[in-house]
């Protein structure tokens, strides 16, 4: 699993240096084109479209019967009975392609949430390292952390053994990219820190789980067996500027996903 998330985001981290020059409005505007692509070939390889166009014109069909005898109200009742009964159809022919878009489209908004989701730390600013402890092991007092040049711990180690958690304050002294490096027992083990303006990962959170990595592919797993769960690093968030307004990667990604699926139906012959 490990080696499949790593390959995975590698090919991504490929996908988007070829946009590290530009706004980054460029490199969203084509993964949102890669993503509408991809779940538009996918619905058409895994729906019945013979069937869709089929329950597509029977939709049709109830909506003009509705409007041509209006003046009829059983005829109107029967007809809308079909339209409800018919739309259900069409919904449920899209259930198997929805299921089959999860895995890749999931993928996709994982890895652009990596570079999308969070901003570097800037010089001078300030965050928490929390390192979270599996369950049944106690974060003691035997965890150290070390800071290279450009990284200042600020604060002694604030431990919260109801939570299974030790915090630390970090501060940005100097641009770069740094591993904050931790011994707990006999297990030692890093987080990456990234400050000032670069594009690229940033990874907020470290996990040992294989499952997790998927979700958290930004660095390689923990060490298996350790007592530590997580670390994770408070980057603040990323937004997107559009007109003076602050935007969340994931709406814009929505819209223009949707807007180029609509656009390459007729290319791709794809009934929806």
């Amino acid at each position: 699993m490990a080696s499949f998330s790593a390959a995975i985001t590698r090919i991504f981290d490929a996908f988007f240096a070829l946009f590290a020059w530009a706004n980054p409005w460029l490199g969203l505007a084509a993964i949102s084109f890669v993503s509408g692509a991809i779940a538009l070939v996918m619905f058409r390889y895994t729906s019945s479209q013979r069937r869709i166009r089929a329950v597509k014109a029977h939709i049709t069909a109830d909506l003009l019967e509705i409007v041509l005898y209006r003046d009829e109200p059983s005829v109107i009742i029967r007809a809308e009975g079909r339209a409800f009964l018919d739309s259900a159809r069409y919904l449920a022919s899209a259930l198997i392609p929805l299921a089959c878009m999860i895995l890749p489209v999931g993928l996709m908004l994982v890895q652009t949430d990596l570079r999308y989701g969070h901003r570097a730390l800037a010089v001078g600013e300030r965050a928490i390292v929390a390192v979270n402890f599996a369950p049944g092991a106690e974060p003691g007092d035997a965890i150290k952390i070390s800071a290279p040049r450009g990284i200042v711990v600020e604060t002694p180690a604030m431990r919260m053994p109801a939570a299974g958690e030790v915090d630390w304050r970090i501060r940005a002294a100097a641009p770069g990219s740094y591993e904050l490096r931790f011994a707990a027992g006999t297990a030692s083990f890093t987080k990456q820190v990234i400050v000032g303006a670069r594009r690229g990962r940033i990874a907020a959170l470290r996990v040992g789980g294989l499952g997790e990595q998927l979700l958290h592919p930004g660095e390689p797993p923990l060490p298996p067996g350790g007592p530590v769960a997580s670390v994770r690093v408070s980057y603040p968030g990323a937004s997107l500027r559009l007109f003076g307004w602050r935007l969340h990667w994931v709406w814009p990604w929505l819209v223009l996903s949707l807007a180029f699926g609509y656009g390459l139906r007729g290319p791709l012959r794809v009934e929806l």
